[in-house]
């Protein structure tokens, strides 16, 4: 089945989930996604995030990233800082740890490639 989205104003998002608060660093984050492929080894589709800072580590996967809409940062563990809008485009390796600092609502699309 073919899935496509037109536009972000289109879509019905799922309830927003707040970030774990142990993640949290400032602001109250929540993410809402939505899948629009999964299989055994991938995962694809859309996730909209509040703003906010908190904590990520990929474990297992490896993520590639492009932003449609919003402002933030990604912020690697030894300093090094991606900024992220509109057309961003990142690819993030297994075991990558940092921080989403998010400033003005974004929504990215996603391909996860389980590594494990």
């Amino acid at each position: 089945m073919t899935t496509a989205v037109t536009t972000t104003d289109d879509i019905q998002w799922p309830a927003p989930v707040a970030i774990s608060p142990e993640r949290v660093i400032s602001g109250e984050p929540a993410a809402s996604t939505l899948v629009l492929y999964s299989d055994p080894t991938t995962d694809s589709g859309l996730w909209k995030v509040a703003p906010g800072e908190f904590t990520t580590k990929l474990t297992g996967y490896r993520e590639f990233i492009h932003i449609i809409e919003g402002h933030g940062q990604l912020i690697e563990d030894t300093g090094q800082e991606i900024e992220l809008r509109t057309g961003t485009v990142v690819a993030l390796p297994e075991g990558w740890t940092g921080r989403w600092k998010v400033q003005r609502e974004l929504v990215k699309s996603y391909s996860i490639v389980r590594t494990k």
